[in-house]
């Protein structure tokens, strides 16, 4: 994709901002990982994710501001593959990062982390889920969007593949209405909006 001086400038500053992070003070205990471990072996989530030692999620709280009037606490979203788990290198991933859209281990998406939210859509059986996840896989190695433009599913981030994916559900605009109300308001979507948005439930969270 070809990008103007504008969107090189942009995207060269938010790469910088993506390497500024300072000592982390929480995370998640040896507690909070046996529970998680145990929910996902389950059922599907939403996972959102926050490492409040990052610049990047100092950024997304303040855009979450500028967009809603409030500020915004998670800083990435993502979602969990498998529910047959035996050993801890079972646990599977999907998300979409600075390397693109890809699979992850617990360890890759939870070291660090000093907070999580368990979300899910409300009434949303598992052969929907099912759906969503077959989806969010045909965007396997896509290219990250660093410009967070939801137009443009040639590249994506973490909030537009969860998007992207749940989009295969059925009556989509009727059962996510308010969602898309809240994106067509604001032009945006940002990880918070998933937590507060009526359309969907927060199961599980901790914060540390």
């Amino acid at each position: 994709m070809k990008y103007t001086f504008f969107q090189k400038a942009q995207i060269y500053g938010i790469k910088l901002m993506a390497k500024i992070h300072w000592k982390q003070t929480d995370s998640l205990t040896g507690d909070d990982d046996v529970i998680l471990k145990e929910l996902f072996k389950n059922d599907y989530y939403i996972i959102a994710t926050r490492r409040g030692n990052y610049f990047t999620t100092l950024g997304i709280a303040f855009g979450n501001f500028m967009l809603t009037g409030k500020w915004g606490f998670y800083s990435h979203v993502l979602m969990n593959l498998e529910d047959e788990v035996k050993t801890d290198n079972d646990y599977r991933f999907i998300e979409a990062t600075g390397k693109g859209t890809h699979y992850s281990s617990y360890s890759g998406v939870f070291t660090g982390v000093d907070a999580v939210a368990l979300i899910k859509p409300k009434h949303m059986p598992i052969e929907e889920w099912t759906a969503a996840l077959d989806k969010m896989k045909e965007f396997l190695g896509v290219p990250y969007d660093n410009l967070f433009d939801l137009k443009n599913s040639t590249e994506i981030n973490c909030v537009e593949l969860i998007r992207l994916a749940l989009e295969k559900t059925p009556h989509y605009s009727e059962r996510f209405s308010e969602f898309e109300r809240m994106i067509s308001k604001t032009k945006k979507l940002t990880p918070d909006m998933f937590a507060r948005c009526s359309d969907f439930e927060v199961i599980y969270s901790v914060k540390r």
